[in-house]
């Protein structure tokens, strides 16, 4: 793609200058769509009216286990089970109410459903590919290889759910797979199956594949042009996120950015830390009338400026949004902000405000805000005190990354054996996260036994992060070197590839990027000449 290659080639961020004229939101975004009844096609369908009693099952969707056992016997009594139509609508509302009801008692309704259905059709495997997709991945792709070997071609519709199989719970190669399939097939030029193939790269952190979909794509819409802003900045690939999204508005025939555009490409600008572009950004935004549209664009404006480092900006956004248009959202935003730098009080003021006066109800990311913001200030009692109200007061469960700032609260506070009490209580295992948190507070305050316990809790998860290196260091800093090089030498055996380090600097209006290990650009080996001759002057 040349328009990636001459990025690659550049070390500075030059943000949007001409932009088209064109660029406010749709003025159809934000219209009132009216749909029709989507029952009425009921009411003039011959089978339908031949069988009235089948008109519950457009009529009323929401249904118990036990409605649908009762129509199921009559669906076999008339002898309708032979339809395909029929049952396949059976099994999806079947597996529609197990989401909301008993998922395995109605899941297993919805099995025996499928298992009666002669020959299925598509329709039906992939409604038990999609459901699955979501509750236990490995048996979704059990379906497709079943409808793969019983000679049912998949459509356009089964690849996107399949992928959603994919998730976190397969490697790259799953998807690849997957791929071959879909070019095979020759469903690689929908537009539907490419968006989801371009996601699922992007999840599983292969930028590389991403980008050779979305260059082979012949047609790109928003949600292509979404998904790889946003898979660039979950690899913290900011600078090439906000050059797709200025090659995105600077083409008229591209389509126009949505609200979920916007927000991804405001990630970039936060995770850049650069104040110079996402004032631009921001500036943008204004003229374009996009704050007024949506305000999950201004929480994300307040979350992008508290992460550059100026609160006067993150108050002033916060202050513009009208109340009545000010969700949970955006209290969980300015709280965090506060919380970011190191403004406890101000947190809390603004937590006890946003339930209070403005009526609003907390939920699990604003406890997540306002427990880091405990953590971060020092203030263990009024932490404690939340957390305790979480399951008490709002009936929310904690969860990993609510213990993990609790565990983080008590470690900084010094209270190492009550943070590990924690930890032992905690209903589910906990995550690197929350071990890493306590193995820092570990090192920081001398609590060696305490940190070889939570090593011993690391060795039983897949990924062990940075914890050996913590521990080694505390052995370093006892001169116990024959630990060190033990726990060196088991980091080794036990290395996994780790995204390369980055940071940034600003300079005037220009960003630049570094970037770990960085052999290949040009720059880079310049850098290394200079540092290595700075070091030569030192030892002089």
């Amino acid at each position: 793609m040349i328009f990636k290659n001459l990025f690659l080639q550049r070390r500075r961020i030059v943000f949007i200058k001409h932009l088209r004229a064109s660029l406010s939101p749709p003025s159809n975004l934000c219209r009132r769509i009216s749909f029709s009844n989507s029952s009425d096609w009921v009411h003039h369908n011959q089978l339908f009216q031949r069988h009235p009693r089948l008109q519950i099952l457009e009529e009323q969707c929401n249904k118990t286990l036990h409605h649908l056992e009762r129509l199921l016997c009559y669906v076999f009594v008339s002898g309708l089970h032979r339809n395909p139509f029929i049952m396949s609508r059976f099994l999806y509302l079947s597996l529609i109410e197990s989401e909301r009801g008993n998922g395995t008692e109605n899941s297993e309704f919805g099995v025996r459903i499928f298992d009666t259905i002669e020959n299925p059709n598509i329709f039906s495997w992939n409604t038990m590919i999609r459901f699955f997709a979501g509750v236990n991945p490995t048996i979704a792709v059990h379906y497709y290889m079943r409808m793969f070997r019983g000679e049912t071609l998949p459509d356009k519709y089964t690849f996107p759910f399949l992928l959603q199989a994919s998730g976190v719970n397969f490697d790259l190669d799953f998807v690849k797979q997957i791929h071959s399939h879909i070019i095979k097939l020759g469903n690689d030029h929908s537009l539907f199956v490419a968006n989801s193939l371009l996601s699922a790269y992007s999840i599983r952190g292969s930028s590389m594949d991403a980008w050779l979909v979305f260059d082979e794509m012949p047609e790109k819409d928003v949600v292509t042009w979404t998904s790889l802003i946003s898979g660039l900045v979950s690899q913290s690939n900011y600078r090439e996120a906000l050059q797709v999204f200025k090659e995105l508005v600077a083409d008229d025939s591209q389509p126009h950015p949505n609200a979920v555009t916007i927000v991804s490409t405001m990630s970039a600008c936060g995770g850049l830390g650069s104040m110079d572009v996402t004032k631009t950004f921001h500036a943008f935004l204004q003229k374009a009338g996009w704050l007024e549209l949506d305000v999950s664009i201004a929480n994300s404006l307040i979350d992008a400026y508290a992460k550059c480092g100026d609160l006067h900006y993150v108050i002033a956004v916060f202050e513009d949004i009208q109340n009545g248009k000010k969700d949970s959202y955006s209290w969980t935003a300015i709280i965090s902000a506060y919380g970011m730098h190191g403004r406890g009080q101000d947190a809390l003021k603004m937590f006890s405000q946003m339930e209070q006066v403005h009526k609003l109800v907390p939920d699990a990311v604003t406890f997540v805000a306002i427990l880091s913001a405990c953590a971060h200030s020092g203030f263990v009692e009024e932490g404690l005190s939340i957390f305790e109200s979480m399951s008490g007061k709002y009936k929310i469960q904690p969860d990993r990354r609510h213990y993990g700032c609790i565990v983080d609260l008590l470690g900084r506070a010094g209270m190492i054996e009550r943070a590990y009490r924690v930890i032992e209580s905690m209903t589910m295992e906990p995550n690197l996260n929350v071990l890493g948190s306590l193995l820092s507070s570990c090192r920081l305050h001398n609590e060696l036994e305490i940190a070889k316990a939570v090593l011993r809790k690391t060795g039983l998860l897949k990924e062990r992060g940075g914890a050996a290196v913590l521990l080694s260091n505390m052995y370093a800093k006892i001169n116990d070197w024959s630990k060190v090089i033990e726990l060196r030498k088991e980091m080794r055996g036990r290395m996994h590839y780790k995204p390369p380090g980055r940071s940034w600097i600003q300079i005037k209006d220009a960003v630049y990027e570094f970037i770990a290990r960085n052999e290949v650009d040009p720059q880079a080996v310049e850098l290394h000449m200079v540092l290595e001759g700075l070091e030569k002057l030192s030892r002089m």
